[in-house]
């Protein structure tokens, strides 16, 4: 995950699309990643290639929404914790 752009000070503000959209290559090579790690292991394994390409593409297309899951849930975090601060700060004197 791309970690400085979820402490940036504008991921409270920006739209949660746009900020998805922003982390799509991430996400993208996030997934890549495991697809090749799948690849590697299932052909080392010797799986039939209609397994071995379903495997790939589900592995992708898993790691990347993973990506953005979590990306998603961190973002929420942020913007939970800058309104409890702004509900805080407003009380003290």
């Amino acid at each position: 995950m791309c970690y400085d752009r979820l402490v940036d000070d504008d991921v409270v503000e920006t739209p949660l699309p746009e900020l998805l959209q922003s982390e799509l290559v991430c996400a993208l090579r996030n997934g890549a990643l495991a697809g090749v790690m799948v690849l590697a292991v299932l052909l080392f394994e010797g799986a039939p290639p209609w397994l071995v390409a379903a495997s790939t593409v589900g592995a992708v297309a898993l790691g990347a929404v993973l990506h953005e899951s979590v990306f998603a849930a961190g973002t929420l975090v942020q913007r939970i914790r800058a309104r409890a601060g702004g509900a805080d700060a407003s009380r003290s004197p």
